[in-house]
């Protein structure tokens, strides 16, 4: 009966961490050596956990327009880095340096700092983060 009961416990411990584990892996989708800046209209902004998404309209050198996605940091974090879930509106003219996708979708990440210029104004995030907030 001891048995089974560890047996079922160990079973039940690894069913619920393999989702976190599952999460973290953010860094090997990003090419971390290109940071990129993409300029484009706010569609979008998402302030969900585990990660906030901005959606952006970008046109590309021909004038097509096409959307472009940011993940982002969690709203904990960009909480305390002194961003706002109204940091973003739809309409506003963004400039973001983010890590774009490996596989060449249009997809970015800003996770940690990057610089964001939002309507022109610098709005890149603090770099420390305090903590108690």
């Amino acid at each position: 009966m001891r048995n089974q009961i560890l047996t079922l416990a160990s079973f039940f411990l690894i069913v619920v961490s393999v989702p976190v584990f599952a999460h973290h892996g953010t860094g090997i989708a990003y090419d971390q050596s290109k940071a990129t800046v993409i300029s484009g209209i706010v569609t979008e902004f998402s302030w969900t956990n585990p990660h906030a998404h901005l959606l952006l309209n970008v046109k590309d050198t021909s004038g097509k327009v096409s959307q472009y996605a940011v993940e982002m940091n969690s709203p904990g974090v960009m909480i305390r880095q002194g961003w706002t879930k109204r940091q973003f509106k739809i309409g506003d003219e963004v400039q973001i340096t983010v890590y774009p996708a490996k596989v060449g979708t249009p997809v970015g990440s800003c996770i940690g700092t990057c610089k964001v210029i939002i309507n022109g104004k610098d709005n890149t995030p603090r770099t420390e983060v305090r903590e108690g907030l």
